[in-house]
């Protein structure tokens, strides 16, 4: 068990690693949340954690109640957002009370959102359940919905009052909702520690969950780090964490429900990766080696397919775009990136389109 302070300006929190759901009451010490507390999960994690959580809250005497959402990425919307605002109304919650999300990462954007507007905040207080979410999306203070146009177009910085992380929940978790999760561990890697790297290149992928608890941590503390440093990405440190994103949402969005978000990532890393050497940012060996290790753990690494054309429209309308050129992540070396590296759509596409062609034997 480890407590990871983040340390912000204002609502510093604590994220509470490896402990169990049983123990969450612990974590509702005090007056600060209120006496009320909406669960918001969805139908295929409440029966599997739903009773334990709500049991954990009633014993510290607060009254909760759950709202459950359909399971998948098309319920981050706006008309969502809006029914769990209601749910909170419906329920005569104050802004002393609470919100705690019980998932993965459509539940903390959504949930983490809905809090921060409904009475202008109250409290969110996250307990992610998949390795996606234990990672990455639970942790920093993004929240949102999506547009037709693209992912998390709308939404705010919102930080949780607490994270709250039980590694035994991802042993239910299915193969490739594992995979989601290891995409990002990877990626952690590329941008910040070649410890994380070599580990995701020399453990065999059968083996590699007994290493996920030291993963998240060192993954967590990385994000936490630059989390501190530059909370609203105001100083563009905070950009780091966006390797393999930009190309990935367009990936994700130009082929939903085909590729779920950690593939897209992947993808995206390959492809961020490849135009990183062309650019001259690195070595081919570089861009070599990432593509080896996202295969390696049977993670899609391969642009055959792609609707490039279809990508470019959602790229236009990625948020680090201006005037037509996008922002990109280029990687330098494994553990060091180039955060600000303009590109335009048309040419990261064009760039695309040749590693294709490239790929064919």
């Amino acid at each position: 068990m480890k407590n990871i302070r983040v340390r912000l300006e204002e609502n510093s929190y604590i994220i509470y690693a490896g402990y169990l759901l049983k123990k969450l009451g612990g974590a509702l010490e005090g007056k600060r949340y209120g006496k009320k507390v909406l669960l918001l999960t969805d139908s295929n994690v409440f029966p599997l954690y739903g009773r334990a959580v709500e049991k954990a809250v009633a014993e510290t005497g607060r009254e909760i109640v759950h709202a459950l959402l359909k399971p998948g990425e098309a319920e981050k919307n706006f008309k969502k957002a809006h029914e769990i605002v209601e749910w909170c109304a419906k329920n005569r919650m104050g802004r002393d009370d609470t919100l705690m999300t019980l998932g993965g990462g459509v539940a903390s954007d959504l949930g983490g959102f809905a809090a921060s507007i409904y009475m202008r905040g109250i409290n969110f207080a996250a307990v992610p359940t998949t390795l996606l979410a234990q990672v990455d999306a639970s942790v920093g203070g993004k929240t949102g919905v999506n547009l037709p146009f693209g992912k998390n177009l709308v939404g705010s910085f919102y930080q949780p009052s607490f994270v709250y992380i039980d590694f035994k929940t991802l042993g239910t978790l299915p193969e490739r909702e594992i995979k989601q999760g290891i995409a990002e561990i990877i990626k952690y890697g590329v941008i910040k520690s070649r410890n994380i790297f070599n580990m995701m290149k020399n453990t065999p992928p059968g083996r590699i969950k007994k290493h996920l608890p030291a993963l998240i941590e060192e993954s967590v503390m990385i994000k936490k780090v630059v989390v501190e440093k530059d909370e609203k990405e105001r100083t563009g440190l905070r950009e780091i964490l966006n390797f393999g994103h930009t190309v990935g949402h367009a990936v994700e969005i130009a082929h939903f429900p085909q590729f779920n978000h950690g593939e897209s990532v992947a993808l995206g890393m390959v492809g961020e990766s490849y135009l990183s050497w062309k650019l001259g940012m690195c070595k081919k060996d570089v861009y070599s080696g990432i593509k080896e290790v996202v295969g390696k753990h049977r993670l899609p690494f391969s642009f055959a397919g792609i609707k490039t054309d279809k990508m470019l429209d959602f790229m236009k309308y990625d948020k680090k775009a201006r005037q037509g050129n996008i922002r990109f992540v280029m990687v330098k070396n494994i553990g060091t990136v180039k955060t600000g590296v303009v590109i335009k759509a048309e040419d990261a596409v064009k760039l695309l389109k040749e590693m294709i062609r490239d790929e064919k034997p």
